[in-house]
């Protein structure tokens, strides 16, 4: 069930990553909307004015001549928010009535050679419905906007379409910087750890590229040079940076890398077809965007849209997929450097039970002079049960000096030669069952920490029994494509549990105790396993868990 739950957690923060990242993007398109708040007005009733003051319905399609009269009336719906009524003026003599009285008049011109237009700005009651009149006649026909265009503009209005505009194009920007800064951390990590991977200066040069042709593009002509903006803006530079990436790719052609790419362009793919379907059912901003840049690849040939797009999706997947390797690349080095720390740590362990075994071994050698003389008086004397008697002892003793070697897998071995040495020390009974091959497919770390924190803990509760049978009975063998262990031993019948059934450590000092049975569940739970303790009411404690072993 443990099992279930975990590869749970994994699916769910699978899927939560790519919605967040879309939650994030909703949240961060709000500040780019540019025309939210301004409502624009149609006119009810258009006429024009003839010389003898006659009345006839405007004709839009029909230019406007100098000297035409006209009347336009509608209705301002209430607005709860502060704002003006703005319209265009140039080339018309006007005067504005709200509820039929003038509050404006005016005669504009646009002077020659200026660009845009005039413009009347009316303040509007809150929450109050207007009639809006507009008499005027036609003064100049150059530059005339028939008949005005009006709208309602929130009072902030520019400045929000100021900032939505920025908002535009510093957030994609933003975003590649970040990336940038992240490649150039990644790479110069590498030279620190003298490993460095030279693709990621490509992919380094590329985002750069990215940020500075995306700013550029929307508020360049406010800071930098005219020819450098318009030098970024080239199309060219957009295909250039594509370039750089296919050299990140080419020089990335392992098959694991190509793999993790083909994924996340599926998943962007789904993602993005499922967010275009909502968008185009729903009528919102992004099926219009996706639909604006395909017409500009079709009916213009203009390719920069799509191709920084393109190029930004690539840059980012490609700069998350060498953090994820370099940073599997630093746990499996600290990994490989943990295993030889436990490896030397297991030689050395071996090396002082086999020095302890040869000290032992050459005190019984001198001992086993005096043996021989006393075995000959003893023959000499006929003392056929004494003799036999100090026969079994030299048995006995010749079959702790040859029990050295309990499997050929170096790593159990070592262990459990360590464990049986100290066993010997505290007068413990050891017994081994082992059928494992030479290799495990289990890495060395987490066999070392699985089997001696076993062992240690086994040994150190068998150490306590003052009252009974003093063993540990260690069982280890390959079945099915599982490592099953199993390590019973006699204990003082003491033991803590918390509140959830948890086996806490009996030692006074438990904040640097007790950690060894979480180290075993966390290598059970890695390879797929629980760790199942239990214990009798002849006070023999059991652990027992069977790993998964991973294909080769």
């Amino acid at each position: 069930m443990e099992n279930n739950i975990q590869k749970s957690l994994r699916w769910i923060c699978t899927a939560l990553f790519p919605i967040l990242c879309i939650g994030m993007i909703w949240f961060l398109q709000n500040f780019t909307k540019l025309d939210t708040s301004i409502q624009y007005i149609d006119w009810q009733t258009a006429v024009k004015i003839g010389q003898d003051d006659s009345l006839t319905e405007l004709d839009y399609s029909v230019p406007p001549e100098t000297g035409d009269r006209f009347r336009l009336e509608t209705v301002i719906p209430a607005n709860s928010k502060y704002g003006n009524l703005v319209f265009e003026t140039a080339g018309m003599n006007l005067t504005v009535s709200i509820d039929e009285k003038a509050v404006w008049q005016s005669e504009t011109l646009v002077p020659e050679g200026a660009a845009g237009q005039t413009q009347a700005i009316i303040p509007l009651p809150l929450d109050t419905e207007c009639k809006l009149t507009v008499i005027g006649t036609v003064t100049d026909t150059t530059s005339i906007i028939f008949p005005p265009f009006p709208r309602f503009v929130p009072v902030d209005a520019e400045e929000i379409e100021s900032y939505a505009y920025a908002n535009y194009y510093s957030i994609p920007a933003g975003a590649t910087a970040f990336i940038s800064l992240m490649i150039a951390g990644l790479f110069l990590l590498g030279i620190a750890r003298k490993n460095a991977d030279w693709s990621l200066i490509p992919l380094f040069l590329a985002s750069v590229g990215l940020t500075m042709q995306w700013i550029t593009k929307g508020m360049g002509h406010h800071f930098l040079d005219d020819g450098l903006v318009d030098f970024l803006n080239r199309q060219e530079i957009g295909i250039l940076l594509l370039v750089l990436l296919i050299v990140y790719l080419v020089m990335n052609r392992q098959r694991k890398f190509w793999k993790y790419f083909g994924v996340s362009a599926a998943v962007s793919a789904v993602t993005l077809a499922v967010a275009y379907m909502v968008s185009f059912f729903t009528n919102s901003r992004l099926s219009k965007y996706i639909g604006r840049l395909i017409s500009d690849v079709t009916e213009f040939y203009d390719y920069s849209g799509l191709l920084y797009w393109i190029t930004v999706w690539t840059v980012a997947v490609c700069a998350v997929i060498s953090a994820y390797a370099v940073t599997r690349s630093i746990i499996s080095q600290q990994m490989e450097a943990k295993t030889l720390r436990l490896r030397n740590e297991l030689i050395m362990n071996s090396y002082h039970a086999i020095e302890s075994k040869v000290t032992d071994s050459a005190a019984i050698r001198h001992e086993m002079k005096h043996k021989i003389i006393a075995l000959d008086a003893l023959y000499q004397k006929g003392d056929y049960k004494t003799l036999g008697q100090l026969i079994g002892d030299i048995k006995q003793q010749n079959d702790h000096l040859a029990q050295t070697q309990f499997t050929e897998n170096f790593t159990v071995n070592t262990i459990l030669q360590d464990a049986a040495y100290r066993a010997a020390q505290s007068d413990i009974r050891f017994d081994v069952l082992v059928s494992v091959p030479p290799q495990l497919t289990v890495a060395e770390s987490d066999l070392c920490e699985l089997l001696m924190n076993m062992l240690d803990n086994a040994l150190e509760a068998t150490a306590e029994v003052t009252d009974g049978k003093r063993f540990v009975r260690f069982q280890i063998e390959t079945k099915n494509g599982f490592l099953a262990v199993k390590c019973e031993n006699s204990y003082s019948g003491k033991h803590r549990q918390d509140a959830d059934g948890n086996y806490l450590t009996t030692k006074n000092d438990a904040e640097t105790h007790g950690f060894g049975l979480k180290l075993m569940n966390t290598v059970a739970v890695r390879y797929h396993s629980i760790l199942d303790i239990f214990t009798s009411e002849d006070r023999i404690f059991t652990v027992h868990t069977a790993l998964k072993l991973p294909k080769k």
